[in-house]
């Protein structure tokens, strides 16, 4: 579900907020029912858990209706389970992705005692909860260097970052087999 989609995300790069709770909203009720302070916040632009997000039916943000939030008028014992393009579209382009990408990265590179080998063991556990096998630990290092190489050398945190995000749209943290 998109909720812990999301959530995994902020969890994996460092920056989620555990804090319990939340307050209501203030605004106007029926009569201005799409007043300013009333309006849902938007998930990429917090690191609350999305339990405590307060939500509008009436203006769900985008990331919910792209990953099939449940309906909110109508009562489902199950919600859709939607496989389209601008899912994938949203997991490579979208800034909230590329901010987790980047942090993890950072992170990563922050371990100045770890070999490139180790960063990538340690990025598979912490993204796809599993130890890559050699074969794939070979071929992410693989893919760094040839980014660094392919783009005139950008910046190594720029290659890695580049490498989480692949794992954080891979179909593998996605989806539960």
């Amino acid at each position: 579900d998109v909720e812990e989609i999301r959530d995994g995300m902020l969890a994996i790069d460092g920056t989620i907020d555990y804090r319990m709770g939340g307050t209501m909203q203030s605004g106007f009720g029926t009569d201005r029912e799409n007043s300013n302070d009333r309006l849902s916040i938007d998930p990429a632009s917090s690191s609350r858990r999305m339990v405590y997000l307060p939500l509008r039916r009436a203006n769900l943000p985008v990331l919910l209706n792209l990953f099939d939030f449940g309906d909110a008028v109508t009562s489902q014992g199950k919600r859709a389970n939607t496989n389209v393009a601008p899912q994938a579209l949203f997991m490579m382009n979208s800034e909230f992705v590329a901010t987790r990408a980047r942090n993890l990265a950072t992170e990563l590179l922050g371990e100045t005692d770890w070999s490139d080998s180790e960063r990538m063991k340690h990025v598979f556990i912490r993204t796809l909860t599993r130890i890559p096998s050699a074969d794939e630990v070979d071929q992410g290092l693989t893919y760094v260097s040839q980014v660094r190489k392919d783009f005139d050398d950008v910046p190594e945190l720029d290659a890695w970052e580049s490498f989480c995000r692949i794992l954080l749209a891979s179909n593998s943290y996605i989806y539960i087999d």
